[in-house]
């Protein structure tokens, strides 16, 4: 039987993504429960690759990752469309963008911080955050991911409106294939773990 400890309150520094998106126009969320502890969902989650997500790997190729000539095993929080801006291991990740992603070629401008993409205003863009929440339960670890996109002016809002009618159901679709994934290679880890004399 594993044991895992609880978080101390000074361990989760932030409460989500209310600190940092508090008014948005999209937004979806997603949950699973996986029965393993918070480190094994961490490291598997931070690890994931574009070749691990079997069901939406030709979707995510080819809309985000296959355009640069991403290799499969690539970790996505290294190598894929969010640019991580804040990891408290093993609890809480939040990454984002700043993008017109309504474009065939979606134009894209960089962003290294959290408070970058807090300040952007300019017109005709949609800036987007995509968090990763640990929270450890009696029987494993309850995994969330929230995004919400706010848009800097109407114009982008309509924009970016007819853009998430079509993409939604498969951007949920990744989602939940990326906590499947993270799930299953946790839960497989700490199998061989226990497996393994010594």
């Amino acid at each position: 039987m594993t044991t895992w400890h609880n978080p101390c309150r000074s361990e989760v520094l932030v409460t989500g993504l209310d600190d940092f998106l508090p008014s948005y126009d999209f937004s979806e969320r997603h949950q699973r429960h996986i029965q393993a502890s918070p480190e094994s969902v961490w490291r598997a989650l931070t690890e994931i690759t574009l070749g691990q997500l079997s069901i939406t790997r030709p979707l995510v190729a080819v809309r985000n990752l296959g355009s640069s000539g991403s290799r499969l095993d690539q970790p996505l929080f290294r190598h894929g469309p969010l640019t991580m801006v804040l990891m408290i291991a093993p609890w809480y990740a939040v990454g984002g963008f700043i993008s017109r992603p309504w474009q065939r070629s979606p134009t894209r401008r960089a962003i290294t911080t959290i408070d970058e993409l807090m300040a952007f205003e300019e017109p005709g863009w949609a800036t987007c955050l995509t968090d990763f929440r640990l929270r450890p339960t009696d029987r494993g670890t309850l995994l969330t991911t929230e995004t919400r996109v706010a848009c800097t002016d109407r114009h982008a809002r309509r924009r970016f409106g007819l853009y998430w009618l079509l993409i939604r159901p498969f951007s949920g679709l990744i989602r939940r294939d990326m906590l499947s994934a993270a799930g299953r290679i946790a839960v497989a880890a700490e199998r061989a773990h226990v497996q393994t004399p010594g």
